[in-house]
């Protein structure tokens, strides 16, 4: 038998030998987690496989899963209604080819139920530009305000958070995406065929389709622009996003983040759906409720949730608890939910319980030392050097990742990244982490989120969309830039607003000039003046201006935006300089365009 001390010896350099094939293991062989999908999301998005219409009343159809959102058709005798027109202009045709099989008639009318584009993208399906007959479009009173905000200075960051949500530029399957959680599949590919609305809803309107009614009411829910449709003649309530069939929570909130979203006017919608007596639930995703029963609870527990989750946010608010800590402590008790299934397929609660909380504290959590911290540099740097060094960090981070914690290694490596960038290791140890993370999610959302992130990171993504872009620029060397309808219909300031982040502050650092735009479609002046690196608007009895310009709405947007150069346009006659030249030259010359 060995002695003692040869035992210990030998436990010893066993454990010694253990690290040292951990360590070993993970520096350089970390293996990357096997792309898999959860059962739970597997067996949601089932749901959405097959597209196909659904006839849920004598004349009303669905169009299911041809896009994102549900489009429906109303039939009247004189024509139909299409209540949301999906994601995409070839999503749209599809749809509308296979609602044809239910009915000939003309589409005299579309409504938006709010105006995200996966309920709009696809309008110019049913409403072309060049239609025998005028096509009335219906969307409520705040759509311009949602337009200007839609293409307004954070539009950049908001695509790119939204093409992440969706998963637009994953590959499709188990290491990519396997939908929205709200819909099939979504690709960044495809037509936006937007129609400009013709007819502007305050609070309420009907439609006469012969034989059937919509009777249109102002609903604030995903948006503060949104419609829904009680059609009496056939006991059928359309409800936009605000009540859905895809077993999710209330969106209150989202990551994104949109103005236009009130959590309490979300709930005060859902509280005056009740007063319909439906017989079928249309939501703008998921499939139809059918049953006076299920409607009536459906739409009961959906609204006590969402009270729930505010009162539940501002009560352990009220505790002194943080936005986070309140996101880590709700749950939605089963006896609130009764028999409805509200899961993370879509948003996880947590990230709606945060936008609630931020939306009604702000951003301070209530502790001091929020006021007071660090930059997210200093503070990396700090821990980095507390932990032993940056190879430390991701000698721990890695040792997490294959002791299954990958959202520990996440932030390690996150902690070195921020100090060093470029640093390979710690891409490759987040990268592989966020897809672990990913893979194990029941929440399509945050399964396209992590994955996006992972494979820009690694380098694996970006390709398709780079392609996009150069075919683009490519296209407009022949028949010139485009500029979207929607951005047509915006209100011409937005894009003025839009210069202000592409000013240049050094350039920009002594100047002191402005110049008057007049946009001549829409008889609007604007009078801006470039003063220390900041432009301001200026009131109409300001000085006489250094430089006057004349230019249309479209115009306007291509310059802005940087799609054509304002000395294109010059030369073209899209922009008439009245005098000042040399001026507004050195104006234009003081953004980065």
């Amino acid at each position: 038998m060995p002695s003692p001390g040869l035992k210990s010896s030998v436990a010893l350099a066993a454990r010694l030998f253990t690290v040292t094939m951990l360590l070993a293991a993970t520096a350089g062989a970390m293996e990357p987690a096997n792309p898999s999908v959860s059962p739970r999301l597997a067996k949601h998005q089932e749901a959405f496989a097959e597209a196909r219409v659904i006839q849920v009343s004598e004349r009303v159809f669905v169009a299911f899963a041809y896009s994102m959102c549900n489009i429906v058709m109303v039939v009247g005798d004189e024509g139909v209604a299409i209540f949301d027109t999906g994601f995409r202009l070839e999503e749209g045709d599809s749809a509308l080819r296979a609602l044809r099989a239910k009915s000939d008639l003309p589409v005299r009318t579309v409504v938006y139920s709010h105006g995200h584009t996966d309920h709009t993208g696809g309008s110019r399906a049913f409403a072309p530009a060049d239609a025998d007959s005028p096509i009335r479009v219906y969307a409520q009173a705040n759509y311009a305000r949602y337009l200007a905000e839609m293409h307004g200075s954070t539009r950049p960051i908001f695509t790119r958070r939204a093409v992440a949500q969706l998963g637009m530029i994953l590959p499709e399957g188990k290491a990519g995406t396997v939908g929205s959680g709200g819909g099939p599949v979504v690709r960044f590919s495809g037509t936006v065929g937007y129609a400009a609305p013709t007819d502007i809803v305050e609070e309420r309107a009907t439609i006469d389709l012969g034989g059937v009614h919509l009777e249109l009411f102002h609903a604030p829910g995903d948006l503060d622009d949104a419609l829904a449709a009680w059609i009496p003649e056939e006991g059928v309530l359309l409800t936009g996003d605000t009540v859905v069939g895809t077993h999710t929570h209330p969106i209150l909130s989202t990551p994104r983040y949109e103005k236009g979203r009130d959590a309490r006017a979300y709930v005060e919608t859902l509280s005056r759906m009740r007063e319909y007596p439906a017989r079928v639930l249309v939501g703008g995703h998921g499939l139809p409720v059918e049953g006076v029963e299920a409607v009536a609870d459906l739409l009961e527990r959906t609204e006590m949730v969402a009270q729930f989750m505010i009162d539940e946010t501002l009560r352990l608010a009220r505790q002194n608890l943080s936005g986070p800590e309140i996101a880590a402590a709700i749950k939605i008790p089963e006896s609130l939910a009764g028999g409805q299934e509200f899961a993370d397929y879509y948003h996880r609660l947590s990230w709606i319980v945060r936008g609630v909380h931020a939306k009604e504290m702000g951003w301070y959590g209530g502790d001091v030392l929020e006021l007071v911290a660090h930059s997210p540099e200093h503070r990396a740097r700090r821990l980095v050097a507390a932990l032993g060094g940056a190879d430390s960090v991701l000698d721990q981070g890695e040792a997490a990742y294959q002791g299954d914690d990958p959202r520990w290694a996440a932030e390690l490596a996150t902690f070195v990244l921020t100090l060093r960038p470029e640093d390979k290791r710690a891409i490759e140890l987040k990268a592989n982490s966020l897809r672990a993370i990913a893979y194990q999610s029941d929440s399509a959302n945050e399964r396209n989120y992590l994955l996006t992130e992972a494979n820009v990171m690694s380098g694996e993504l970006g390709w398709n969309v780079l392609a996009q872009g150069a075919l683009n620029r490519v296209k407009a060397l022949f028949v010139g830039p485009t500029v979207p309808e929607s951005a047509l219909s915006a209100p011409s300031y937005t894009f003025i607003q839009n210069m202000g982040p592409r000013l240049s502050i050094v350039r920009a650092a002594d100047a002191d000039e402005m110049i008057e735009l007049r946009v001549t479609d829409r008889a609007e002046v604007y009078r801006l003046r470039v003063r220390a690196g900041v432009m301001l608007k200026e009131r109409g009895t300001a000085a006489d201006p250094d430089a006057i310009v004349e230019l249309d709405h479209e115009t306007l947007v291509l310059a802005s935006e940087g799609l054509s150069s304002w000395s294109d346009l010059i030369d073209n006659d899209r922009v008439v300089v009245v005098e000042g030249g040399p001026k507004f030259d050195a104006f234009v010359g003081r953004f980065d365009w």
